[in-house]
Order: structure tokens, then sequence, then C-alpha cells
């Protein structure tokens, strides 16, 4: 009996030896290689439930939630420098300015330069108007849902819309847009990585997507294309999907975020010319 506690002594370090070198080639394995960062940001499968979503989101309402009109009143994604132009809401189920609460309502100008719209809602014929001051790519910023009483606005908003739009003056059509690729902190956040105003049929655009500031990965985004035909995508773990711009006209880029009190939905709506490359 002695023999054997004795040899048992003998071989508990070497068990404990083999188990060190066991634990540490585990956490040796937790470290990536780059095949598997890739397979992480790669796509998931979309369910049919979760694509008949996405499109639906598209397709019962095809207009941006912001419209933007001319002073003939003719939609447009274009201005001119110096000329006021007016906007319509069209979040669904809310109509007219003076049924919304409008969380956010801002004008990024080139150079980054940042503007408020005003909006008066205490009169029931509201008509909201924007004159940009100079030419060069905008991007409008709304957030909005229908009219209630919250401390915080931001828990009301059902809608967020990011329109792009070209403001020419009499030498054309002016620079910028760069100020359009970073997080702006919308609460639905539909954040172009390369400016849509640099691109043109053919280019390729990626566009992240953010929810309260949160990267939205493996969810289902959908693109509207200009002929009306939708481009479904997934996003990677890092909230990234791609579309490939492949005609010129009006796109309108959504996702969908279910929460309990019903469905919010961020979009970003741009024009891409024929001309651009």
């Amino acid at each position: 009996m002695a023999g054997f506690f004795l040899m048992l002594a003998l071989a508990l370090p070497a068990c404990k030896t083999q188990q060190a070198s066991v634990e540490q080639r585990s956490v040796s394995k937790v470290t990536e290689t780059a095949g598997d960062i890739d397979k992480d940001n790669a796509p998931a499968a979309m369910t049919p439930e979760v694509a008949r979503r996405i499109a639906t989101a598209l397709t019962r309402h095809p207009e941006p939630f912001l419209a933007v009109r001319a002073p003939n009143r003719a939609p447009s994604l274009r201005a001119q420098a110096g000329k006021p132009v007016s906007f319509d809401l069209a979040v669904p189920g809310v109509s007219r300015w003076a049924d919304a609460t409008v969380a956010r309502f801002v004008v990024r100008l080139p150079g980054g330069v940042q503007d408020t719209v005003p909006v008066d809602l205490s009169s029931a014929r509201t008509l909201v108007t924007y004159t940009f001051p100079s030419a060069g790519p905008a991007m409008l910023m709304l957030c909005a849902g229908p009219k209630g009483n919250a401390p915080d606005p931001t828990t009301l908003v059902t809608h967020c819309s990011k329109v792009i739009v070209a403001v020419a003056d009499g030498r054309g059509a002016g620079e910028g847009g760069d100020d359009f690729t970073s997080e702006t902190g919308l609460p639905l956040d539909v954040v172009p990585l390369v400016s849509p105003a640099h691109l043109g049929v053919g280019s390729e655009l990626p566009v992240s997507f953010h929810y309260m500031t949160e990267e939205e990965g493996g969810i289902e985004v959908a693109a509207l294309r200009p002929d009306g035909t939708i481009d479904r995508q997934t996003t990677n773990r890092s909230g990234v999907a791609h579309f490939q711009l492949t005609q010129s006209g009006r796109w309108v880029i959504r996702f969908v975020k279910a929460q309990p009190e019903g469905e919010r939905v961020g979009e970003l709506v741009f024009e891409i010319a024929e001309n651009k490359r």
C-alpha cells in the first residue's frame, strides 16, 4: 500500500504538467487567423420570412420618408443654392408635420458645417423650407415619429432618413461629400463608407448600419434600385453590407429594427448619375 501512494505522488506532478500544457494550447486557439475573421464577417443566410419583411419595408413605402421638393413642388434630389426648397413628411402613418414628433432635423453642408432645419409644429399648415447657402453635396438628416409627449423625443422616433442632395449654383454642382461617411448619432443610422457623391454606375457602395450607435451585425438590409427591384443583403459581423450600384437614378437603402413597441426603420437616399465614374 505504501508503494501505491508513493507511485501516486510521483504521478500527480506529471498530470498537472500535462493539464497545464492542455490549458495553454486551449488559450492559444482563441487567437483568430485572418481566414477565421473573414469567415466571421461573412453574411449569414437570409430566411424567407425575414426577406419578405425587409422587402415589405421597401415596397409598401417605396418613397423616401423625407421628400425634397423644388420651387415648382416637383420631387428632386437636386437643388439650387440660394433658392428655397420645401420638405414633405412621408413617414408611414404621419402625413403632416403638425402630426409628428421631430426629434432631429439638420443638414450637413460641404466642409462639415451642420445647420438646423427649422420646424414650427404649432400650425396645422406647417410648411418646412430651407435655403442651401452654397453649392456642393449636402446631407439632410431627419428623425421623426407620431406626435406624442415624452421627456426624450428620441423615444418616439420610428423613422430616420438621410437624404443626399446635389446643390448647384451658376458655376456647377460644387465639391464635397466626404463628410457623409462617419456616424451621425442618429438612433437609426445608415452610414455610407464611401460618399455616393463620388460614385457612378458600376461602383460598389459599402454601407454600415447602426442602432443606438451600436453596429448591427448579421441583420437583413435591402436597397430599392431605381427600376423598383430589390437588392437584399445581410450585414457582416461589423454591421457592413456591400451594394453594387448597377443603375443610375435614385437609390433607397433601408434596415428594420424590430422592437416591442413596433418596427423602427432607418434609410439612406441618394442619386447616382449616369456620367459619374
